[in-house]
């Protein structure tokens, strides 16, 4: 019982008068014993709220149990921390402030050779996952022989691909973690910021708030935030206040997207892989990732713990997806 006033129940109450009779004493005597007034002896006796002290007391004189004759404070509906927070409206009311900053972050890209900017629908290619990485496949010298041929014999058939293709998009709705792999050009930033400005536009995860962090930038900031903390400055230029950002996080209701981690400085690369790691671990390892992480290897696990997508080329259309 932690309730600083306590009250007597009416069975208590009559259990009090009882032995007031039992040890020939009235509420004044009572009242002069523990050396109180006669007033919080009343209350005791009504069941009025009383000091808790004191109503052990009077109990302790009356050799009764206290927890025995207290009324059982009335049943009070439990309170959800988060009752307060309609985090639909949150994610609604976000993504409405930021569809400009995303629109503008990510509707474009920049194209050599070409002065304007072009519109990203206008260069995006549907991309495919394949489901086992190609570069780590590991042949013996007989299967090697039997799928080449004499026209490809200085490659030894390893330009062919045959595993199962899935799309892009079914990947990063399938994984809870995807990183993309590939060369420079290969198409990684503008899938991306394709998922950015689907996810902006209600077509892909229309339930969550988009975020596109160039990881150069984020490393490059001045005073060297945290990853979250930057998130939330940006946010703050569309007038997106911090714990708006931290609830979105704990329900789970973001879709980051890091690019160019290979393009961070040598100096700054170690820091910034523990500021991914450190809010992965945060607030994206849900129990069901936990366990899911328990089928992936140990080479991946140190390695941020993510499933890892390998963008071959664009323009062949394949990306190949590491578990």
């Amino acid at each position: 019982m932690s309730g600083r006033s306590l009250s007597c129940s009416p069975e208590g109450i009559q259990k009090a008068k009882r032995a007031l009779t039992r040890y020939s004493l009235t509420q004044k005597a009572l009242a002069e014993d523990l050396k109180v007034t006669r007033q919080p002896i009343g209350k005791f006796f009504t069941g009025k709220p009383v000091d808790r002290n004191l109503f052990v007391q009077i109990c302790d004189r009356l050799d009764l149990e206290w927890e025995e004759v207290v009324a059982e404070p009335a049943s009070e509906p439990e309170v959800n921390q988060d009752s307060s927070i309609d985090i639909d409206v949150i994610v609604q009311e976000v993504r409405e402030k930021i569809k400009p900053l995303i629109q503008e972050r990510c509707g474009t890209m920049r194209v050599l050779d070409m002065t304007q900017p072009i519109g990203l629908n206008d260069i995006y290619t549907s991309v495919n996952i394949l489901e086992k990485i190609t570069g780590l496949q590991r042949l013996e010298i007989d299967e090697l022989l039997q799928q080449c041929t004499s026209e490809d014999f200085d490659r030894f058939g390893l330009n062919r691909i045959t595993t199962k293709r899935v799309l892009g998009l079914e990947a990063v709705e399938k994984y809870l973690k995807l990183m993309i792999l590939g060369k420079p050009g290969a198409g990684k930033t503008t899938f991306l910021k394709y998922l950015a400005i689907q996810c902006i536009e209600g077509e892909f995860q229309g339930n969550r708030v988009p975020i596109f962090i160039t990881l150069k930038d984020f490393a490059e900031a001045a005073n060297k935030p945290g990853l979250l903390e930057y998130i939330c400055q940006l946010f703050s230029s569309c007038r997106i206040v911090t714990t708006q950002v931290s609830d979105l996080f704990k329900h789970g209701r973001v879709l980051v997207l890091l690019d160019g981690l290979d393009e961070v400085r040598e100096e700054d690369s170690s820091r910034v892989r523990h500021q991914i790691r450190e809010a992965s671990d945060n607030f994206y390892l849900s129990e069901e990732f936990q366990k899911d992480l328990l089928k992936y290897s140990k080479e991946f696990k140190k390695d941020l713990n993510l499933i890892h997508l390998e963008n071959w080329s664009f323009a062949r259309k394949n990306i190949t997806l590491r578990k």
